[in-house]
């Protein structure tokens, strides 16, 4: 497994590096029509991906940071009128943050440009590779992200 994985990791990296360079950012705010800090992009785009109200601690568990940092991005979300709170229905005394319509519009295209950008790039491999890569992606996602729990939390 020695020189693959370290391809491997070495190719991961300069995907993680393009995709979280400022300038990304930038074209993606630039395509989707929108002025937002990136927290507040990941934090729209989580809602969506959730598909449900989510509790702030759950929010920062799901981002890998802090509460207070969600507090704060969740603050200024809510005064663009792209989240709100709701209540908790299994805790009356808590609260969730839910997008709004305009929330949940706004991360939706943050997550069009995003996917088109794989979509271009995967667009001459055949859908066997393309299914297979999901798979794999997925489990490396969900391995990598329990072990690293498991170990340092």
């Amino acid at each position: 497994m020695g020189e693959d994985l370290n391809k491997t990791v070495a190719a991961f990296r300069r995907m993680v590096i393009t995709l979280n360079r400022a300038k990304a950012h930038e074209w993606l705010t630039e395509a989707a029509g929108i002025r937002l800090d990136r927290p507040d992009v990941q934090i729209i785009v989580h809602l969506l991906d959730a598909g449900e109200p989510r509790r702030i601690g759950v929010i920062a568990e799901g981002l890998q940071v802090e509460s207070p940092h969600v507090t704060r991005h969740v603050a200024a979300l809510e005064q663009r009128g792209l989240v709100e709170r709701v209540r908790d229905p299994d805790d009356r005394r808590a609260w969730r943050i839910a997008l709004t319509e305009e929330g949940a519009e706004v991360a939706g295209r943050c997550r069009r440009v995003t996917t088109g950008w794989f979509e271009e790039a995967l667009t001459d491999w055949p859908e066997s590779e393309r299914a297979e890569l999901s798979r794999l992606m997925t489990k490396l996602s969900d391995d990598l992200c329990e072990r690293m729990r498991a170990r340092y939390t």
